[in-house]
């Protein structure tokens, strides 16, 4: 893995729904420092949406979005670098 793309921390959110972790997102954020990333783990479908209209609002960059798995057990994995200039 490229070293720039190495997660801070990790956030796993997999059977809970997004709306649960989303004060453990925002805790995580403002701990890390401009540049460094973290890794959402989740098994929620709608966080695809949320996360990225999130990311737009906050200022933040999706660097990567995957989706693994089979329908039935679909895991969605999340790269997201905090920006300097948020709020």
């Amino acid at each position: 893995m490229d070293i720039q793309l190495a997660p801070k921390q990790t956030l796993d959110n997999r059977g809970s729904n997004c709306a649960a972790g989303f004060v453990k997102l925002l805790e995580i954020m403002e701990s890390l420092a401009p540049g460094e990333t973290l890794a959402i783990l989740s098994t929620d479908p709608v966080s695809q949406r949320e996360l990225n209209e999130w990311a737009g609002r906050a200022g933040h960059t999706i660097l990567k979005t995957e989706k693994t798995g089979p329908f039935w057990k679909r895991e969605y994995h999340f790269l997201i670098r905090k920006e300097a200039n948020t709020p």
